[in-house]
């Protein structure tokens, strides 16, 4: 035995008869559920718990019931239950429901499901399986969602190694894809380490090179790196090339242009696209307004800035509140002559 194992405590061993006794109570209880009587399955599923009492699947049914007939309280007791007496099958309705919950304990109680339960699967293979039919008891594989759920649990916790070796994990059950490359581009920023990032997705570009959503996140490092000017202005034009109606590639690139005494003719024309697609968004009409600044249309420049200003919502980010303010009073104190 492994050191610091437990010891299972070995149950005795049912007779025939209270096997029987359990199938017909399980049958039953879900009869009853199909037909939406619940009182009744609830009954029935606690009949089959004083026969197997720690069987996980029936207090996950019973939890459910629970729920359903509004005993919120004991319904998650019962989903914890379910959980410890079988971590590697019924972790998920403990887990979400503990994830909707949204406190920093029921947060803190749902990182430990996920970790015990991903700890129950070590040593199963991930080998073999599609990206279907995981999660079937007694399969002896390891169940994606699982680790996909680990993953991100780390990574909102600042663990982006921890993500990363899970990330592995997921890449031998289903192979790398574009969706592997950007969740290690998101861990190595998260840890700070933008040239891996970058790495990362470029590895994944070798294979596919037209890749829109991998291009649009190495253009994103690019904009915060200190790379050549010619370089990002050439990702630009490759996604355009590629996309040419991509509304965040041509804002950004507008108001590159507008910040960089680039071609503000041009910065107009696509920057004028971005807010006839969506003329409501904040982010392009800041940029709009600041490109007709440069052009000395300070008239024009303050109506769109105001309107984007206008336009901020609830949970707009602080830096695009400041950066809308600041660019108003640039205007206001520097008009252009």
């Amino acid at each position: 035995m492994p050191v610091g194992a437990k010891k299972r405590v070995s149950l005795p061993s049912l007779s025939v008869e209270q096997e029987q006794q359990f199938t017909y109570y399980w049958y039953a209880a879900k009869q009853a559920i199909e037909q939406e009587r619940y009182p009744d399955a609830l009954v029935l599923l606690e009949f089959c718990r004083l026969i197997k009492p720690n069987d996980g699947q029936t207090l996950t049914f019973l939890a459910i019931m629970y729920e359903a007939i509004g005993q919120q309280e004991r319904a998650m007791e019962t989903y914890r239950l379910a959980f410890e007496a079988d971590p590697r099958d019924q972790w998920k309705r403990y887990y979400y429901a503990l994830r909707e919950q949204r406190t920093p304990e029921a947060y803190k109680e749902a990182a430990r499901v996920i970790e015990k339960a991903y700890s129950s699967t070590k040593g199963l293979s991930t080998k073999g399986q599609g990206t279907k039919g995981l999660s079937t008891k007694g399969q002896g594989t390891k169940d994606e969602e699982l680790l996909e759920q680990l993953r991100r649990t780390y990574l909102q916790n600042g663990q982006w190694k921890k993500s990363l070796a899970v990330q592995d994990e997921i890449d031998a059950l289903r192979g790398v894809d574009a969706y592997s490359a950007a969740n290690r581009c998101y861990a190595y920023r998260i840890g700070g380490k933008d040239k891996k990032a970058m790495a990362a997705l470029d590895s994944y570009l070798e294979t596919d090179p037209t890749n829109i959503q991998i291009l649009v996140m190495r253009m994103e490092i690019m904009e915060n790196s200190r790379v050549p000017q010619a370089e990002l202005y050439a990702l630009y034009e490759r996604i355009l090339e590629l996309d040419p109606g991509n509304l965040l590639v041509l804002n950004n690139y507008a108001y590159h242009l507008a910040t960089h005494k680039g071609d503000l003719q041009r910065a107009e024309r696509m920057s004028a696209v971005t807010i006839r697609e969506e003329p409501d968004n904040p982010v392009y009409l800041d940029t709009y307004g600041w490109v007709l600044h440069q052009q000395g249309q300070d008239e024009l420049a303050l109506f769109y800035l105001r309107r984007a200003q206008q336009n901020l919502q609830a949970g707009s980010g602080t830096l695009l509140r400041i950066e809308i303010k600041k660019h108003i009073e640039a205007i206001l104190n520097h008009p252009k002559k």
